[in-house]
């Protein structure tokens, strides 16, 4: 029954319904910067003394920021109709950047991506605010979490629905003490992103409740508090849980839940009216004129905390996936590769975009690596057939542009595991739009290991779809593990198996490969080469030349960034060579040639060449180029680059 009525409370058209006694308030807030305001956003979720009637967002990138909230309203609620949920609004940026760190993958889930959730009002934030003022005449709260930009435009644009506003809530400033409860007061973060704004809004003469660092600096959520409340293990902890992995910090400072909590219940505060003043450093100063703000000045910090814990740790039930099916075992790699699709060793930042989930780790990294990928918490990309009501924990990296499989497709990883012994493995077909696994069980544990599986083993989670198949493009490397356990990710390597005859081992390093089959020239496949379809029999694409200086034939393939090479490193390639009986290959770094080889090639057929590179070992390159003369014709396929 409580889960029940506190949904309802999330209901921003269930008003007849809601308790007299109910605070309507707005959240204003920074989310995906600082963590303490998805913490904050928890606190008003679970307590139902607060009617949350709308949230607007403020900072850098405010509509990443809106679709935060906004998936963190429907994973825990289950629910995405706007009349079903508060509506969430975007707001503006202060002058001062404020940036969205790791914690930008939660809003990069397919459900926020593909209208699975609930979505951002059309309305900007000041508009809002004054809709919800004039329908809460003179009841409305305004939690402010983040810059008072939002404010500042709202009091300016409509001055007579800020005057009936209840009050403003505002978590910033810096009386007596600084962070980490230095005695010593200095600009608060808040304030100083937007310092105009915060020097405007103090003195608009409009009713403030301040929670400056004095009240919320020492208010840390140490690892027995965490676990604590994240072994509660409810939709509303995994949220949390979720956005405190991607976070870049250890221990949370609870600035924000304190703002919330001073709505309704201020027994672990102290307060005292002050005239406040922001000064154009950023420092909020005591004035000598009447009092303008109510501020707290101080706080009973492990009280609070195991308050907060309790309360947002009672919200709802917990909820745990269930066992996978569609077991298989671990596979030898097999020799050499037909084909490369895609490969990822974390090591550089080019594909961190396509991060879907997960957190790099440069600890706790496999013998000789770089950096690794750590599972975080995420819901289940399947959202036909997968479990919407918990959360798994997974690395996921997205192959953009989704290649095209072959017959026999195989999976390559390193991995380390803790806390259990089986890992789910996932691909999502673009060509038939669903999921399909398969799961491994048995694995060794807390240590590096090699893994590799047959991917035409996978199927959807109700045993249809049939097996991964020829042409079939995909999207969405996945690796799921239980809530509660580790994982650890690196060198995932997505390819063909071997040919029959194959003698050569499979490579020890991928550092790059260009098939061409799908996407662009320039934004997937930049350089310079044209891209054309094969002729039959062969399929899918391949690059061919264009004219490059003295009317040589060139094909340019940049690697999407710089790449670090190996003292042994080797380049395959299929080819087709019409005008010429030979080309150079070279590797080149920002256009200085790095390593140069003329190869031999038979003319006008389509063959299989090589090149090895003498290196040191020390060298980078950000550009594949074949060279071939003037009136030559080439084209080439599946490239690749690595070290054997």
């Amino acid at each position: 029954m409580r889960l029940i009525l506190s949904l309802l409370a999330l209901s921003a058209c269930s008003v007849p319904a809601r308790a007299a006694d109910r605070v309507p308030v707005v959240i204003d807030t920074d989310i995906g910067s600082d963590v303490d305001d998805a913490f904050a956003l928890a606190l008003a979720v679970a307590s139902p003394e607060i009617d949350l009637v709308g949230v607007t967002t403020v900072g850098s990138a405010a509509d990443d920021r809106a679709w935060l909230v906004c998936r963190f309203l429907t994973q825990i609620t289950g629910k995405k109709k706007a009349e079903e949920l508060p509506p969430v609004a975007i707001g503006g940026a202060p002058p001062e950047k404020t940036e969205i760190d790791w914690q930008i993958q939660y809003r990069r889930h397919p459900a926020a991506i593909f209208n699975r959730t609930l979505k951002p009002s059309k309305e900007p934030a000041p508009d809002l605010l004054a809709k919800l003022a004039k329908a809460h005449d003179g009841k409305l709260v305004v939690v402010c979490l983040g810059p008072l930009t939002n404010i500042l435009k709202f009091i300016e644009t409509h001055p007579d629905a800020a005057k009936k506003v209840k009050r403003f809530v505002v978590m910033g400033g810096s009386v007596a003490v600084g962070y980490d409860g230095a005695a010593k007061p200095e600009p608060e973060w808040n304030v100083k992103c937007d310092t105009g704004a915060a020097k405007q809004v103090f003195a608009a003469g409009l009713p403030l409740t301040v929670i400056p660092l004095d009240a919320t600096a020492t208010v840390k959520l140490d690892k027995a508090a965490r676990e604590k409340l994240f072994g509660a293990r409810t939709m509303l902890t995994y949220q949390i849980q979720n956005l405190y992995e991607l976070w870049d910090k250890e221990a949370p400072v609870l600035f924000d839940p304190v703002a919330v909590a001073a709505v309704f219940e201020e027994k672990h505060l102290t307060f005292k009216e002050m005239n406040l003043q922001v000064h154009n450093t950023g420092n909020t100063q005591v004035g000598g004129g009447k009092p303008n703000c109510r501020v707290a000045t101080a706080i009973k910090a492990d009280e609070f905390v195991k308050w907060y814990v309790e309360r947002v740790r009672a919200f709802g039930t917990e909820t745990l996936p269930e066992k996978p099916k569609h077991a298989a075992k671990l596979i030898d790699p097999g020799a050499f590769p037909a084909k490369v699709h895609v490969a990822e060793d974390y090591d550089t930042d080019i594909e961190k975009r396509w991060w879907m989930c997960g957190k790099g780790e440069t600890k706790d990294v496999r013998p000789g690596g770089v950096r690794g990928q750590r599972a975080v918490l995420t819901q289940d990309f399947d959202d036909r057939q997968g479990n919407m009501k918990t959360m798994d924990r997974a690395v996921i990296f997205n192959p953009v542009p989704g290649p095209p499989m072959g017959a026999n497709t195989r999976l390559r990883f390193r991995y380390k595991l803790t806390a259990t012994d089986t890992i789910r493995v996932q691909l999502y077909s673009l060509t038939n739009g669903y999921h399909r696994y398969l799961s491994v069980s048995g694995l060794e544990q807390g240590k590096w290991l090699d893994g590799c599986v047959d991917m035409t083993q996978m199927r959807r989670p109700d045993g249809t779809g049939g097996a991964l198949a020829a042409d079939e493009r995909i999207d969405d490397i996945q690796f799921y593990i239980d809530p509660r356990a580790e994982l650890l990710i690196d060198d995932v390597i997505l390819y063909e198996a071997a040919a029959a005859g194959e003698t050569r081992p499979f490579p020890k390093r991928v550092i790059f490969s260009a098939w061409f089959d799908t996407g662009a020239q320039g934004k997937e496949w930049p350089g310079a080469f044209q891209i054309v379809p094969h002729e039959k029999p062969r399929t899918w694409k391949f690059a061919k030349s264009v004219k490059g200086d003295n009317d040589e034939q060139v094909i340019r393939v940049g690697m999407r960034g710089t790449r670090k090479l190996d003292a042994a490193t080797e380049l395959t390639f299929k080819y087709k060579l019409a005008g010429a009986d030979g080309v150079a290959v070279e590797l080149r770094d920002k256009g200085k040639v790095v390593a140069t080889r003329k190869l031999a090639l038979t003319a006008d057929k389509w063959g299989d060449s090589a090149a090895t590179f003498k290196l040191t070992g020390k060298e980078t390159a950000d550009e594949i180029v074949f060279r071939a003369e003037k009136g030559a014709e080439l084209s080439v396929d599946d490239v690749l680059l690595f070290v054997p």
